[in-house]
């Protein structure tokens, strides 16, 4: 193997994934070097202890030991992963709230694609966060509204934060400001859209289309054609009015 070779390991139980995932790198990205294909989770352990791969493809669940449980048993994480799924939610939105990357089943050229370029892109930052001690301790909880820490992407890198600090969300073109406690502001790579789907199982609400709240952070509403809410860092914001009675739905709760 050439030294300027990036070493892939594939684990995953489904020989047609691995068959698809090393067909697509042996094609469109010549500098990568599918060193093993695993299917099973001790084996992919016993590869990676070997080969000392750049990126690894991981499916979730398998027979004997999952992809996580794996992880787990792993004493240091200093490459790439890119999550394999078939339909897992929670685990799949802890990947997401980790700011990792997966893809789903039926594996599709276009995702690995993405996947691809996003790991190589980190890979030539010499980037390994921490993102994969705060996926392993978000699955230590089996239920998705226990996901209390966020990874924020942003222009310079990643930035950890507790759900709990995030007060509300404003949209800024294909960014997204993020207002937290301390008259602190983040401003994140992802779209307000983006973060709405993520949270909208965490206590967020989207407001308006340039508005997502955290409702623990919510003060009071007041009445008017679709109303306002004030928040707890005494912002004023606008309410929809088809946002109007789901608002009040949840205003309604804190009485």
């Amino acid at each position: 193997m050439k030294t300027d070779e990036l070493r892939v390991v594939v684990v995953d139980d489904d020989p047609l994934s691995c068959e698809i995932i090393e067909d697509y790198l042996l094609k469109h990205f010549p500098e990568v070097k599918v060193a093993e294909l695993c299917s099973n989770a001790r084996a992919g352990i016993k590869a990676i202890s070997k080969f000392k791969p750049d990126i690894i493809f991981l499916d979730i669940e398998m027979p004997g030991m999952s992809g996580f449980e794996m992880l787990k048993q792993l004493p240091v994480i200093n490459f790439e992963i890119i999550f394999i799924s078939a339909h897992d939610a929670y685990a799949i939105n802890a990947i997401r709230f980790s700011a990792l990357d997966y893809i789903l089943k039926p594996v599709k050229h276009s995702m690995l694609k993405e996947a691809m370029d996003r790991a190589l892109h980190k890979i030539q930052e010499k980037k390994f966060p921490s993102q994969y001690r705060l996926l392993l301790s978000s699955l230590e909880n089996p239920n998705v509204n226990n996901l209390h820490s966020l990874a924020i992407p942003t222009i310079e890198g990643l930035v950890f934060i507790k759900l709990g600090h995030v007060i509300r969300c404003e949209s800024e073109n294909k960014y997204t400001k993020i207002y937290l406690i301390g008259k602190k502001m983040i401003m994140a790579s992802k779209t307000l859209g983006e973060f709405e789907d993520l949270l909208k199982q965490s206590g967020f609400i989207r407001i308006h289309k340039s508005h997502l709240i955290n409702t623990h952070h919510l003060k009071k509403y007041i009445k008017g054609e679709g109303g306002q809410v004030i928040m707890s860092d005494r912002a004023i914001l606008p309410v929809a009015r088809r946002k109007k009675e789901e608002l009040l739905k949840v205003v309604s709760q804190f009485n």
